[in-house]
Parts: C-alpha cells; sequence; structure tokens
C-alpha cells in the first residue's frame, strides 16, 4: 500500500513493474481511482525514469504529489499500472496489460488537534 499526504512535494514510490512486464523497455501508464468519487489521475513514466540501482527486482520512481493529486479528495484511491509502448497514450484500451495494483492513502495536509475541556461533571443519585 501505497501512503502519502496530499501536500508532499517529492515522494518516492517503490514497485515491482518489471516482474511482468513483457516489452524490453516499456513506458508505465499509472491510473490513480478515488474508491468514493471514481476521480482518476493518470501519468506516464519509463525505464529510464527508474531510480533503483537492481529494476528487475524492485523499480523506484519520483512523484510530486502535491501536483498530481491538487484539489482532489483524500481518502482511499486504487491504482493499476500498465505496460506500454507509448510514450503518450493515457487511454487503458491501447495498453498491453496490468503489471501492477494496488491501495494508495492519500492524507490530509493538516494534522488535527483535538481540543479537550476542562469541564466539571457533576451527578444526581438516589439512594434510598
Amino acid at each position: 500500500m501505497l501512503q502519502f499526504k496530499q501536500s508532499d512535494i517529492d515522494i518516492r514510490i517503490l514497485l515491482t513493474l518489471t516482474e511482468l512486464s513483457t516489452l524490453q523497455t516499456p513506458y508505465y501508464l499509472f491510473v490513480f481511482t478515488h474508491v468514493t468519487t471514481k476521480d482518476t489521475v493518470s501519468f506516464i513514466k519509463s525505464t529510464d525514469d527508474d531510480f533503483s540501482n537492481y529494476p528487475e527486482r524492485y523499480n523506484e520512481y519520483d512523484i510530486n504529489p502535491s501536483e498530481l493529486f491538487a484539489g482532489k479528495d483524500v481518502g482511499e484511491w486504487h491504482y493499476k499500472v500498465y505496460e506500454q509502448s507509448s510514450s503518450t497514450n493515457t487511454d487503458i484500451a491501447n495498453t498491453i496489460g496490468i503489471v501492477e495494483e494496488g491501495k494508495l492513502l492519500l492524507e490530509r495536509d493538516i494534522e488535527f488537534s483535538f481540543i479537550k475541556y476542562n469541564q466539571s461533571v457533576t451527578f444526581k443519585t438516589y439512594n434510598g
């Protein structure tokens, strides 16, 4: 599961995309879908963008959530990563297939703090 805040500027995500890839140098179409609102966020990464020292074991990509998820709802998102040969295609129908899927928890920018009130409580009881 991926987890980050909406205001994060530079996040490095770790995935296992090469494991199910069939192309030699694929482009990956990332599609994030909000569970409730069904809003989508899509972007493309190439194998040249991979920071992993061992790409056959795992892949490491930088993303900017503050730009990608600007104005989007926080909460649970599902993501799917598709393999393709095109560097510009964002249509799922034109991809080769899914190489990974999972969940993302997108958290709020601001942490909430609760206020505790110091108020005396009195009870009336019947004793008898």
